[in-house]
């Protein structure tokens, strides 16, 4: 079937049942020895979110600008059709070897790159691809859109714009699946719980806020870290909720704060997808004004790395919140891949040093430098310094020596649930100003 026969059938049949009553019939006429060809599943992953924000007509627009860069790529023999709103199956015939295919997915994964939406607004299509082989990945149609799939949810999980089917993925991507099913009723049944992390002054080690983190005790396998079910949340969509969930509960929280120690800023992680996409102001305005809670009292963290490829849409957003009173901080600073024109363009109040670098500062004199470096830059486009991961008195006096404005780790406290900080913040403070001559 050509390409263009194939568009005819698209209008008509779609989805998977159509889609492998075709391939049925062609790879029946494929069995002989010798014969390759190849399946490859793309996934437009983030085309709901553009159809959302840039509006239907948008997405629609790009995505119609996608099949035809992509048909372009395709030879008469090959043929493609729509498995999903956000999918597409290709099918490669004549394929030489598994390099081949390699080569020609890559190609279709960069097409989509390629494109952004129309209006300026610099949203790209975030593509992925899977392929698996015939015969040697599966001899049925079946099979062989199944393991294409399965390579799709590796490239997803890697974060690579493709990937080949690997046998070994496959129990792994089970028991990922399943954890998501898991995920979703834990969040359906209130499992989920934040704890706070107290954030101190330097000089004074008084409290001045805290930094809410998500945790997870699911009945079926116990504590579940934060990395891993984030991780999946991000790729399942699922990390709007618990965005949403996160900056309800702190500022409920937050509320209860007592005011011995002045208004403290509760700090809530965010993803880029969520900064990108979602109305993280507007929640953050409806849930302040439910709880009674000062928006200038909110701090949110992003990644650097999340910053980084974040496109010109999240950085408005992070411009909107500072301008509403929010605080943005820079999260796991020192692991990415920023320069200069990064601190003079992003719109932030405060970076936070990332923890491996604190951690090895007693050992190693070039953390250290490289610390002292990162302050005096930070300060010279007038940010906020907090150092994260201080596990000893000898770290944080080094830190406050070294001109670090915040300090947060296991030395003060680890994170612990709203009741055991409300009695932390209660206990009494050493009347303490250290000088910070270096």
């Amino acid at each position: 079937m050509s390409a263009v026969a194939a568009e005819t059938v698209s209008e008509q049949t779609t989805g998977h049942v159509a889609f492998l009553y075709r391939l049925d019939e062609f790879l029946a006429a494929r069995r002989r020895p010798g014969a390759l060809c190849g399946l490859v599943v793309i996934h437009l992953g983030n085309l709901h979110r553009i159809n959302t924000t840039t509006g239907y007509r948008a997405g629609q627009s790009l995505y119609r600008r996608f099949i035809v860069a992509l048909r372009e790529l395709l030879r008469d023999q090959d043929w493609l059709l729509p498995l999903s709103d956000d999918r597409f199956g290709v099918v490669l015939d004549d394929v030489r070897n598994a390099g081949h295919l390699v080569l020609a997915a890559n190609r279709m994964a960069r097409t989509a790159a390629e494109l952004a939406a129309p209006g300026g607004t610099g949203i790209g299509l975030d593509a992925c691809a899977g392929a698996a082989l015939f015969p040697q990945h599966g001899n049925s149609a079946e099979l062989l859109l199944r393991h294409s799939e399965f390579a799709v949810e590796s490239a997803r999980r890697e974060q690579v714009a493709f990937a080949l089917y690997r046998p070994e993925d496959t129990r792994q991507l089970t028991d990922e699946w399943d954890l998501e099913a898991e995920l979703r009723a834990g969040i359906k049944n209130s499992e989920l719980h934040l704890c706070y992390q107290p954030k101190v002054d330097a000089r004074t080690l008084s409290p001045c806020g805290a930094e809410a983190l998500m945790r997870w005790n699911s009945p079926q396998r116990g504590p579940v870290s934060p990395e891993r079910f984030i991780a999946v949340a991000e790729r399942s969509e699922l990390i709007d909720t618990l965005s949403e969930f996160t900056l309800h509960s702190a500022a409920r929280d937050a509320a209860e704060w007592p005011s011995v120690h002045g208004a403290l800023h509760v700090a809530v992680n965010v993803s880029p997808a969520t900064i990108e996409y979602g109305d993280v102001l507007g929640y953050i305005r409806h849930v302040a004004a439910i709880w009674g809670l000062d928006i200038r009292r909110f701090t949110v963290e992003v990644t650097e790395n999340g910053i980084i490829s974040a496109g010109g849409a999240a950085l408005r957003v992070l411009r909107a919140l500072r301008d509403t009173g929010v605080r943005v901080s820079i999260d796991d600073f020192g692991t990415g891949n920023s320069s200069l024109a990064y601190f003079r363009d992003i719109p932030a109040d405060e970076v936070k040093i990332d923890k491996s670098f604190i951690v090895a500062m007693d050992a190693d004199d070039r953390n250290r430098r490289l610390v002292r470096s990162i302050i005096d830059l930070a300060h010279a486009f007038e940010l906020t310094v907090v150092a994260e991961g201080v596990e000893t008195a000898q770290a944080a006096e080094l830190l406050l020596q070294l001109g670090c404005d915040v300090l947060q780790g296991f030395h003060f406290s680890r994170p612990v649930v709203q009741e055991q900080f409300l009695q932390y913040l209660q206990q009494p403070r050493p009347d303490r100003v250290v000088s910070t001559q270096a």
